[in-house]
């Protein structure tokens, strides 16, 4: 079994935090099971990035259960970079458009 180091960008940290925030003004403790769901689909990732399929390219897509996110990423050797944790409904040119820009923080 392969050992992956797993970096997560800036971008997708604070997208992550502005969900957090907003599920849990939404309602008490949605906030933290939308974590756990977060948690979950990490370290399936970790285990086996590449049991997730391609969205485009190099880059492969987890679905998050139970809530509308998605969990873009890309491998370079035994490294997984996650540049976005985007909710479904947002354009998707901005995560495109992040990934064309990827050298800016990596």
């Amino acid at each position: 079994m392969r050992d992956f180091r797993l970096l997560i960008n800036p971008f997708a940290e604070l997208e992550l935090i502005q969900a957090i925030g907003d599920y849990n003004l939404q309602k008490e403790d949605l906030g933290e099971r939308f974590v756990k769901e977060i948690d979950k689909t990490i370290t399936r990732i970790n285990k086996n990035p590449f049991q997730f399929p391609k969205e485009k390219k190099k880059i492969r897509k987890a679905v998050v259960s139970n809530f509308p996110f998605i969990i873009f990423f890309y491998v370079v050797d035994n490294t997984i970079n996650v540049f976005a944790v985007f909710h479904s409904s947002r354009n998707p040119m901005i995560w495109k458009k992040r990934f064309k820009n990827k050298l800016d923080f990596e």
